[in-house]
């Protein structure tokens, strides 16, 4: 399997915005002098993650006192609320701002464009080309449980990984029924898995869901979203017939 280290770039800043928070939001935000390079997150994009980060900034009159992502995926949250953390600002009286962070995948050449949307910053990324060369090692059988807004419900999941580097993860999940679903985009990196694949609800419907785990010698426990944005919790523990990985 080959996957081209991708390509980062992005576009940025601002202008105005609009709305009101407790009271009216400042209608122009201040010119920025100085900020870091804006990144694509290397997890968000190697599982196909993208979207709009909506960030709610307040200024002491030259930099950046809090910004809190109050929209977005959670893997793009960080990167966006890190970066602003880093603006710097013409002199102009303390405010409430809002500023939209824009990830997108796409094919084709970089084509950077800097300062020219309205509170808009956007960073584009290659998506990673995947060719298959390298044979696939089990991580092991795992039941799991996860637990929601949608009830309560068990998957057996069965994991394996490859790659120059043992990043790229695979496998399938099976519930109570026998359906079987396989995983999508998954990466491990170190200890913590992330990937996405459709999961049946207990009213039988799928929902594309992407999960965050962290795997220890006989458990995992993490984090999962789905499309409707409903969060849950999932905790699985190794089958007691399923071989340790490295």
């Amino acid at each position: 399997m080959r996957i081209p280290s991708g390509i980062l770039v992005l576009s940025a800043l601002l202008a105005s915005a609009q709305g009101s928070v407790a009271q009216e939001l400042p209608d122009t935000l201040p010119k920025v002098v100085q900020h870091s390079e804006p990144i694509y997150p290397p997890l968000a994009r190697q599982t196909r993650i993208q979207g709009d980060v909506r960030v709610k900034i307040t200024t002491d009159g030259e930099a950046v006192r809090t910004a809190e992502a109050e929209a977005g995926h959670p893997l793009l949250r960080v990167a966006a609320e890190d970066n602003i953390k880093t603006w710097k600002f013409v002199a102009h009286t303390p405010g409430t701002f809002q500023v939209t962070f824009r990830y997108k995948l796409f094919s084709g050449k970089v084509d950077v464009a800097f300062l020219e949307s309205p509170a808009i910053v956007e960073t584009e990324a290659v998506p990673p080309e995947i060719s298959i060369y390298y044979g696939w090692a089990s991580l092991g059988t795992w039941k799991a449980q996860l637990k929601s807004a949608h009830g309560e419900f068990s998957e057996v999941l069965k994991l394996v990984y490859s790659g120059p580097k043992g990043e790229w993860l695979g496998g399938n999940a099976k519930g109570p029924k026998g359906e079987s679903e396989e995983i999508d985009f998954g990466h491990k990196e170190g200890n913590l898995l992330a990937f996405t694949m459709r999961l049946r609800q207990p009213d039988g419907q799928y929902v594309k869901t992407f999960f965050i785990g962290k795997m220890k010698v006989n458990e995992i426990v993490g984090t999962f979203v789905d499309d409707a944005g409903i969060t849950g919790e999932w905790k699985a523990v190794r089958a007691s017939n399923s071989p340790k990985s490295r």
